[in-house]
């Protein structure tokens, strides 16, 4: 009897253990499938559909030019250094007293920096050296493109004169560039009508808008384009969207302020057998060149002689046979600063006769340029003011506050924003030639350097619209 019931607790248990381990097994399941569930990614919503209309539209014009501005070369050529020099003065005489002639006034042309350049051809693998090529760029204004005209005929006649040609542009675009912005603007407004309703919709307020505008710098034809190009997301009538109205623009200015300071850069370059040889007579030439410089009242520590470099020349370096007697090439660089325009042309004039020594540069240059930056800036930042506005009140509303200024560039990946001129500015260019001066006439001695330099500032503005 005792035996049977052992029995009968021994499948009891069996039977309960059974049952515990089932649902200890379940219950492993169910904890491992909700472990494996927390790690599997949670699938991507779908994205909700943009709530507005998005349209782009594009407005151009053309106005009739009230500007014309006339380039040119004068181009001389010599077998002396001297006499291309001299020849290039003399012709630069003869254009001032054409201009003279034709009453042009003297804040209406500009000569840029004088260059000589050695001359060489190459026959039968061999380079033979020519002469020096004397040049200098210059630019004249004519307010009628019958004064223009006349001006290339009188320029046609002088054969040290080469590359003659004249562009147009507007001398005041600032307010028919805002005109042509509100036109896109009104385009833009009446698309997003037309594709809202053509979808049973009806177009609301602007949420946000940015796009590029442009005025033609230098027009070959009579007239100057203008143009403009929007971008705008607009609500829907019905739609939910609490988020405020943006206009965001940008801006870049050039503008050309007179130099106060010039900065000269010689290179000397000789040839010879015997390296010492080489090494006293370029210390010579560089003396000479360090004692015009003093003698014109420039300091010392206003003259960077950088250390000479004196190596074999390289076999492309050799033009003949005979000169390859001379295997060796010593060459040595010198910056000077100067003050005076005036010093900068007579050391200019002075390095002219001086064998183996060349001008790489003459440019002027700013000492107060971040000061002038400055205001250059505030014209910019003006001038966003004044564009952000137009978009503003081409959509129907009126220009908020200020939101976020910026001088980082936007359009890194193809993008332009309004008033943004092709991309990344540039540092300032000395002597550019677009923007001629408009303040000191050039004075007529040492025109062989320019005496202007363009300071850039760039702008990005974002604002609301009200």
């Amino acid at each position: 009897m005792q035996n049977k019931v052992s029995y009968v607790v021994i499948i009891v248990l069996a039977f309960v253990c059974l049952v515990l381990s089932l649902s200890i097994g379940r219950a492993s399941d169910v904890s491992a499938q909700k472990n494996v569930s927390s790690l599997e990614p949670v699938p991507e919503q779908e994205a909700q559909p943009f709530g507005g209309v998005a349209v782009s539209s594009e407005e151009t014009k053309n106005f009739l030019a009230d500007e014309y501005v006339t380039s040119f070369t004068l181009v001389l050529k010599h077998k002396n250094k001297d006499a291309a020099y001299k020849h290039l003065n003399e012709s630069r005489d003869k254009i001032l007293t054409l201009l003279k002639k034709r009453s042009v006034d003297s804040r209406a042309y500009e000569f840029s920096s004088a260059a000589v350049k050695d001359d060489w051809k190459y026959t039968n693998h061999k380079k033979i050296f020519l002469g020096y090529v004397a040049s200098q760029n210059v630019k004249v204004i004519s307010h009628s493109k019958q004064n223009a005209d006349s001006l290339e005929l009188d320029l046609a006649g002088l054969a040290f004169v080469d590359n003659v040609s004249t562009s147009s542009r507007l001398k005041n675009a600032e307010a028919l560039e805002v005109s042509v912005i509100k036109e896109a603007c009104k385009k833009a407004s009446k698309l997003a009508d037309v594709h809202a309703r053509s979808v049973g919709a009806e177009a609301g307020k602007v949420l946000s808008v940015e796009g590029s505008s442009m005025v033609e710098k230098l027009s070959s034809s009579d007239s100057v384009e203008v143009l403009a190009s929007i971008a705008a997301n607009l609500s829907l009538v019905g739609v939910e969207n609490g988020g405020k109205s943006y206009v965001r623009v940008s801006q870049s200015e050039n503008k050309k302020f007179l130099a106060d300071k010039f900065v000269v850069v010689v290179s000397l370059s000789m040839d010879g057998a015997d390296k010492e040889k080489l090494f006293k007579r370029v210390s010579e030439r560089r003396n000479d060149v360090v004692q015009l410089a003093k003698d014109l009242g420039v300091a010392e520590s206003e003259i960077d002689v950088e250390s000479m470099g004196l190596r074999k020349k390289r076999d492309y370096e050799f033009y003949s046979n005979d000169s390859r007697k001379d295997a060796f090439r010593a060459a040595q660089k010198i910056t000077v600063n100067f003050t005076a325009k005036a010093a900068a042309a007579a050391f200019l004039d002075g390095m002219v006769g001086m064998e183996n020594s060349r001008v790489l540069a003459a440019r002027p240059v700013l000492k107060n340029e971040d000061s002038l930056r400055v205001q250059v800036t505030n014209i910019a930042g003006q001038k966003a003011m004044s564009r952000a506005k137009a978009i503003a009140e081409g959509f129907g509303g009126s220009l908020g506050k200020v939101v976020s200024v910026s001088n980082k560039p936007e359009n890194e990946f193809g993008r332009t924003v309004l008033g943004a001129r092709g991309g990344i500015l540039r540092k300032a260019r000395a002597g550019a030639a677009y923007d001629l001066m408009s303040n000191t006439p050039p004075a007529e001695s040492g025109m062989n350097i320019a005496d202007s330099v363009s300071v850039s500032a760039y702008l990005a503005v974002t604002a609301e619209i009200e």
